[in-house]
C-alpha cells in the first residue's frame, strides 16, 4: 500500500506540471484532425475516393497527391495499403515527437525528489530507498507511456473505423515505443541522480537518443572505418562505435521492427528490443544502487 501510494503521488506530481497533459492535448488534437479531415469510401477492401479536408486524393506513378478534382474511375487504391501508409507516417513523425515530449515531461522527476526537505520527507517514510526510486521511476513510465498508447490506439480506432481495416501489428509498435521509452527514462533518472540538474538531464537523453540513433550507421557499414589511416586511429573509432552500439538503447533497429510490424513484414531479429530494455534496465539499477548509497 505504501508503494501504491507512492506511485500515485508521483502520477499526481507529473500531472501537476502540465507537461504531459499538453502532450494530452497534442494527441487528442491529432485525433480530432485525422477524424475531420479523412474522408474514405471502400468497397471489397478497395478505397474508391480518399478526401482531406474536401480534396480529392489521387494516387499514380507519381505518388500520392490531393487537388480538387476527382480521380477518373475512382482510385482503387488497397484499404490495407492506405491504413498502413497512414501508420507509417504516425510512426515516423509522431513516436519521435512523443517520446521527446515525455523525457521533457519526466526530466524533473529525480531532480525534485532530491531537494532539501523533499528528500527529507520522502526518506522519513518507512519505504526502502530501492522501493521509493523505483516509484519514481513507475510513475513516469505509466504515466508518459499512456499518452503514447492513447496516441496509437486512438489512431488505429479511428482508422479501424474509417476504413475497416484494424492493424493490430501498429498498436504492438506503440507498446514496443513505450517500452523503449521505459529504457530512455532509465538514463534519464540516472543521469538526475548524478547531476540533479532537470536542464542537464533533457540535453543528455536527447544526446543519448540521437547518438544510438546515429551509432547504428557505421555499425552495419564494415567499410567505414578504411577512411581513417591511422591503425591506433582506426582501432579506436572502432571500439567506440562499438561501445556505443551495444551499450545504448537501439533507437534506430526500434523504428525499423516498428515499420515491419505496421506493414506485417517478418522480423528478422528481436535482439535490439532486448538488447535495449537490458541497456536501460542497467541504468536504472545503476541509478537506484547510487541512490541507496548516497548520504543525504
Amino acid at each position: 500500500m505504501r508503494i501504491r501510494a507512492l506511485l500515485l503521488d508521483t502520477c499526481r506530481e507529473l500531472l501537476y506540471r502540465k507537461t504531459l497533459l499538453f502532450y494530452f492535448g497534442i494527441v487528442t488534437l491529432t485525433h480530432l484532425l485525422l477524424l475531420l479531415a479523412l474522408q474514405t469510401d471502400a468497397a471489397n477492401g478497395l478505397i474508391t475516393s480518399v478526401r482531406v479536408f474536401g480534396m480529392e486524393g489521387r494516387a499514380g506513378g507519381g505518388g500520392f497527391q490531393l487537388d480538387n478534382r476527382a480521380a477518373p474511375g475512382g482510385m482503387m487504391l488497397d484499404a490495407a495499403t492506405l491504413v498502413r501508409g497512414v501508420e507509417v507516417a504516425v510512426a515516423w513523425i509522431l513516436y519521435p515527437m512523443g517520446i521527446m515530449l515525455s523525457v521533457f515531461a519526466t526530466a524533473s522527476l529525480v531532480p525534485r525528489m532530491l531537494e532539501k526537505g523533499s528528500i527529507d520527507l520522502l526518506l522519513s517514510k518507512p519505504v526502502s530507498r530501492p522501493a521509493l526510486f523505483a516509484a519514481r521511476w513507475l510513475g513516469g513510465f505509466t504515466v508518459a507511456g499512456a499518452n503514447l498508447v492513447y496516441l496509437v490506439g486512438g489512431v488505429g480506432t479511428i482508422m479501424g473505423f474509417k476504413v475497416g481495416i484494424w492493424n493490430w501489428g501498429f498498436l504492438l509498435s506503440g507498446l514496443m515505443m513505450a517500452a523503449y521509452f521505459g529504457a530512455l527514462l532509465g538514463y534519464l533518472v540516472l543521469i538526475g541522480m548524478l547531476l540533479r540538474s532537470t536542464t542537464i538531464g533533457v540535453m543528455l537523453t536527447g544526446v543519448i537518443y540521437f547518438a544510438s540513433l546515429l551509432v547504428f550507421f557505421p555499425h552495419a557499414n564494415a567499410d567505414w572505418p578504411m577512411l581513417i589511416t591511422s591503425r591506433f586511429a582506426r582501432f579506436g573509432a572502432q571500439t567506440v562505435v562499438e561501445v556505443l552500439y551495444h551499450a545504448l538503447p537501439r533507437t534506430y533497429e526500434f523504428g525499423q521492427i516498428a515499420t515491419s510490424l505496421i506493414m506485417e513484414r517478418p522480423i528478422e531479429s528481436w535482439a535490439p528490443v532486448g538488447g535495449t530494455l537490458l541497456s536501460g534496465s542497467a541504468a536504472l539499477l545503476a541509478a537506484v544502487l547510487l541512490f541507496r548509497r548516497t548520504d543525504f
